[in-house]
């Protein structure tokens, strides 16, 4: 689990000590192709919630397929490609940034520097999201074990001396669209079975829920993450990770009248 950075330093007031900042609650996109790569467009008989990745064994099975897509890459080009969607979808669970700045993310962001091959990561990042850039707010980036190990792996396959480069490229040059983003995730979430609405949200609400699900103390996670997301209430915050769901279940199954008499 990511380590949590509890509260930011003073000299950091207008920073929001958790790895994402929201823009105004409950924000839906406008059009309708906004919608998709969002993955909040409507399906007849689907929920329009996006799902977040909410087992360990989903993770797997995604990271699964895209080692398979490296394996079978047809050329170079495409094994690129195919290791690139993996660092973006591991990357993606981790950090929990919105498509819009996950797209856009930099080696210089991760690393310090690089000596005789190697690469020193930084403690942390601080970065303004697109979403609230006229609040000029920021959120301090923490990176665990995973997005390092992540980092190392694709890096040692396709190093780089410019650390100004986009981590997730296009074939065109520069970074990935939003639109490419989703479907990296989404299709790949088809291949493996998963049958939930599946976006480029999913990324950021698998990493919100499982530091709630993870953390000890689970209401003051509640109470960060509504400060991360910018959300009016920590009931927002459950609905939004999908907490409420399971909890309307939980009371529907705990009670079983009449069950020995049928």
């Amino acid at each position: 689990m990511m380590a949590s950075p509890a509260f930011a330093e003073k000299q950091y007031n207008n920073i929001v000590p958790f790895s994402i900042v929201m823009g105004t609650k409950d924000a839906k996109p406008k059009s309708p192709k906004a919608r998709e790569y969002h993955g909040g467009g409507r399906v007849a008989g689907q929920s329009s919630e996006v799902y977040a990745f909410r087992t360990e064994e989903e993770i797997k099975a995604m990271i699964d397929m895209y080692n398979k897509h490296i394996d079978e890459a047809p050329d170079a080009h495409h094994r690129k490609i195919a290791t690139r969607n993996k660092l973006l979808f591991v990357i993606g669970i981790n950090i929990g940034l919105r498509a819009s700045d996950l797209a856009t993310l930099k080696w210089s962001f991760f690393i310090e520097d690089v000596v005789d091959g190697k690469y020193k990561f930084k403690d942390f990042y601080v970065l303004q999201p697109k979403k609230t850039r006229k609040t000029k707010k920021f959120v301090k980036l923490f990176f665990n074990n995973t997005v390092k190990k992540a980092i190392a792996e694709y890096l040692n396959e396709y190093s780089t001396d410019n650390l100004d480069e986009y981590l997730f490229p296009s074939r065109e040059g520069g970074a990935i669209s939003t639109k490419t983003l989703y479907r990296a995730i989404k299709n790949t979430a088809k291949e493996v079975g998963i049958k939930q609405n599946i976006g480029s949200h999913s990324l950021r609400k698998s990493w919100a829920f499982h530091v709630w699900r993870n953390a000890q103390d689970k209401d003051r996670a509640l109470v960060m993450l509504m400060r991360c997301f910018n959300h009016s209430s920590t009931a927002v915050t459950m609905r939004y990770i999908g907490i409420m769901d399971d909890e309307i279940k939980d009371v529907y199954e705990s009670v079983e009248l009449g069950f020995d008499f049928i």
